[in-house]
């Protein structure tokens, strides 16, 4: 399920073949349920089958708000990172020349790292090494600053430590907002209501029509892996827009 999750338009694919092969299911089973034949049973199956396309309805809705939410939060986070580190890059520049030179040469590979965690997609092993990389320019950094509080502990250095640890509180706070999707119970309650919701559809086909057999599932699948999508930070169509950071490196390059 969580591979699936990360490649959202393959699960949609996947989707869209399993819920075709439920509304077929549906068709064969309404002939020995006598489901045509029997006015009240039909009615009864159709009444069924509206009410859970509109609780299936009301779970997409809440589901997207869920995701919308994550993903703009993860945005906000990148704006606020990538200002964050320019705000450390431009106070170094107050520091004394022991430390500033080292300092912004570290912030520079320090966005290079953020921005190889972004494109890390769904390689596990290169996300890893980034993080490894981001974490360790930190504590370099950190390092650094406390070796300078001990003969310096003026305003200006007091200004930077607090601009580098909002810094480094912004990392782990992205890396959490990555983590962080929608809970894998909802997405069950998800597919099995889509299940039967389509099933139920099967159950009520007078005949079959290949239209039929498409639209349901498809738009089914189309609505779960667009969610999935928005959900999915390191993959997919929809990711986050890394521009905010593409800025702030070529700024801190250009910078003299």
């Amino acid at each position: 399920m969580e591979s699936l999750l990360d490649d959202p338009w393959v699960l949609g694919l996947l989707t869209a073949l399993l819920l075709a092969g439920v509304v077929e299911a549906g068709c064969r089973a309404a002939v020995p349920l006598c489901i045509q034949k029997d006015e009240d049973r039909k009615g009864q199956t159709v009444a069924i089958r509206d009410g859970l396309f509109i609780l299936l309805g009301l779970l997409f809705g809440f589901t997207l708000a869920l995701a919308g939410t994550r993903y703009a939060e993860r945005r906000s986070l990148l704006i606020d990172e990538a200002t964050s580190i320019g705000t450390t890059y431009l106070r170094a520049e107050t520091l004394p020349d022991t430390i500033r030179d080292q300092s912004q040469q570290m912030l520079k590979q320090y966005v290079d790292a953020r921005l190889d965690l972004d494109n890390a997609g769904l390689d596990d092993d290169r996300r890893r090494e980034a993080a490894e990389h981001a974490e360790q320019l930190q504590l370099r950094l950190w390092k650094g600053v406390i070796e300078l509080t001990k003969s310096d502990r003026s305003a200006v250095t007091a200004a930077y430590m607090n601009s580098l640890n909002q810094t480094i509180d912004l990392h782990e706070k992205r890396i959490s907002a990555l983590e962080n999707r929608v809970p894998r119970p909802i997405w069950l309650l998800i597919f099995c209501v889509s299940i039967i919701a389509v099933f139920t559809r099967g159950l009520t086909l007078a005949r079959r029509f290949w239209l039929m057999f498409l639209l349901a599932p498809l738009t089914t699948a189309l609505v779960i892996a667009f969610i999935a999508d928005v959900d999915t930070p390191s993959s997919g169509l929809i990711q986050l827009d890394q521009r905010p950071m593409l800025r702030l490196k070529a700024e801190i390059n250009s910078h003299p």
